[in-house]
């Protein structure tokens, strides 16, 4: 799955551009409550009981920096959140882990040919830039030359799916869209294509460099827009303001204004909320902040699941770390279950450990890869057993290995105000303490520069996840790409996960996740969780809000969020 840079909450996602269109909560009332998998969770109102004006102001935990969601810098989930209203894709994930096709941008989407792999998009007649300019097959083409890997110099979040494409072209004027696969190149997840498309001929503008036009050109707010929303103001750190887009093209939109408020510090916002500062929230869960939110009149806080899941990685790169024989002695030792119940399962009686990193409970071809081979049970007779096999002393007492260094201390890193993930450092702390290692616990409040900086021997974060796996999980997993922070390497599973990639049978592809998902727990290198529970919390005067426990969150379906009339 693929990173987000969240600070406080912060979560990595793990398809970047592929499915950058939303982020969002799901249909169905209520508060409180847990819900398995893939439900939806909010509200759904018809058009006619929405008014056609009013504001919602929406908390992003994170100041954007870089406005160009494809780039490596610009992909986080605060981008996309705002983004969702601005760029236009070609399929928008949904709170039940399917795609639809984007009816306000195309007529049709359609897989034609499998030898060579054709795929033929047909734009909407209608479907213009803010600027009046045509969404045309130029902006498709100029998704596919930046993302395809060709130039490196360009900074982009990641390149699967439009490496394997041989050309992309335009007819009938532009409106219809060929994109061609180079012989023997098979993509599954092609709906996960052009996700995020950009204005060509803006960009082009930017400067003489197209390099720098597409890695810097957009480290200002953009003041264009091919979506129902475009941004008339950006106070850095405050807050970003969307008013409605005066040449879109499609349904809605309902508010006339969306203001992103800016709190990175997820202990706020129940606060602000209960002050009426701001009318929506969607923090990670935490016992505290429920509580708080519970208790706001006229506010509906949903408690749900989706593609996200919490996890421990080792960096490989640590001299000790390097041993596979500690990884899975930490592993062994680790006890998943008693750590569910001090975190998560406090709110949520339906938190449960995860047992895949590839496919989550919900998601055809889910199995138990972790639990089977023996990792996460709090086995300490097990993994000190693992250790002295392995010819390490002091085992219990102060671990030293097979050269006599004495093993640590290794460094923990979590992100700060994070009391969750503090508490789940806290028990690994006192798990290693038992195998004879310290381990020192440090917070940061910019892990996504703690992860690209591989700054940690271990760390815990988040991977929101999308309905495209066969294809994005390679960033993570594969040798030496750039969402690989713990520096894990085996060729067979680099094997595995490309051929996933191109393999247009669902349960063929599901099965080679499995075979690579198994591997990396034999080689000790990451240790899933739980799947974590998300929390959209908003007033109930607005319609539509809905969770989308995804890579693209509530605001995938920004267009049809409304302040209820009357009668709704």
């Amino acid at each position: 799955m693929q990173a987000l840079k969240r600070p406080k909450t912060t979560e990595r996602r793990r398809i970047t551009a592929l499915a950058v269109l939303a982020l969002a909560l799901s249909a169905c009332g209520g508060s409180g409550g847990g819900n398995s998998s893939g439900t939806e969770q909010g509200n759904s109102v018809p058009a006619s009981q929405l008014t056609k004006t009013g504001t919602i102001r929406y908390v992003l935990e994170k100041n954007i920096s870089n406005w160009n969601i494809l780039t490596s810098d610009g992909n986080t989930f605060e981008t996309a959140e705002v983004m969702n209203g601005i760029l236009p894709g070609a399929f928008i994930p949904q709170p039940d882990f399917t795609v639809s096709m984007n009816k306000d941008l195309l007529v049709s989407a359609e897989l034609t040919k499998t030898e060579p792999q054709t795929v033929v998009y047909k734009i909407q007649p209608k479907a213009v830039w803010s600027d009046g300019t045509p969404i045309s097959a130029d902006d498709f083409i100029y998704q596919w030359t930046t993302q395809n890997g060709v130039n490196t110099k360009y900074t982009v979040a990641g390149t699967t799916g439009y490496e394997s494409i041989a050309s992309v072209v335009g007819s009938d004027g532009g409106k219809t869209v060929t994109a061609t696969f180079k012989p023997g190149k098979k993509f599954a997840d092609w709906k996960s294509l052009f996700g995020a498309l950009l204005p060509a001929q803006i960009m082009k503008t930017l400067s003489p460099d197209p390099v720098k036009a597409f890695n810097t050109g957009l480290l200002k707010a953009p003041s264009w827009s091919g979506g129902p929303f475009m941004i008339s103001k950006f106070e850095s750190n405050k807050a970003v303001t969307l008013v409605k887009n005066p040449k879109w093209y499609g349904e809605g939109p309902y508010l006339s204004t969306v203001i992103f408020r800016i709190i990175t510090d997820a202990t706020q916002e129940p606060t602000a909320l209960a002050n009426g500062e701001v009318d929506a929230i969607y923090p990670q869960p935490q016992v505290d902040l429920l509580t708080q939110v519970k208790k706001i009149p006229g506010v509906t806080a949903n408690v749900g699941f989706g593609l996200l899941f919490e996890h421990f990685d080792l960096n490989i790169k640590n001299k000790f770390l390097a041993d596979r024989e500690l990884r899975r002695a930490i592993f062994t030792a680790v006890d998943r279950e008693g750590l569910v119940n001090r975190t998560v399962k406090q709110f949520s009686s339906k938190a449960t450990v995860l047992n895949n990193r590839m496919l989550l409970p919900g998601q055809p071809g889910y199995q138990d890869n972790v639990a089977s081979k023996g990792f996460g049970k709090g086995d300490l007779a097990g993994a000190k057993k693992i250790l002295t096999d392995a010819g390490y002393t002091g085992v219990g007492t102060a671990l030293k290995n097979k050269a006599g260094q004495a093993v640590g201390p290794l460094r923990f890193r979590y992100t700060v105000g994070n009391q969750i993930r503090q508490t789940e450092g806290e028990l690994l702390k006192a798990t290693l303490a038992q195998l004879g290692i310290t381990m020192n616990i440090q917070s940061t409040d910019d892990l996504g520069g703690t992860l690209d900086g591989r700054d940690f021997d271990i760390v815990v974060f988040g991977w929101v996840g999308s309905p495209f796996p066969y294809s994005s999980n390679q960033s993570i997993y594969s040798t030496r790409q750039g969402q690989n922070f713990g520096n894990y390497s085996n060729a067979q599973v680099d094997k595995w996960l490309a051929d996933a990639a191109i393999e247009l049978d669902a349960s063929k592809a599901q099965e080679l996740l499995n075979k690579a998902d198994a591997q990396i727990t034999e080689d000790a290198a990451t240790l899933p969780l739980y799947q974590k529970p998300t929390l959209l919390a908003f007033y109930d005067k607005y319609g539509n809000v809905r969770d989308n426990a995804t890579s693209v969150g509530p605001t995938y379906n920004i267009q049809q969020w409304g302040i209820k009339t009357s009668a709704g």
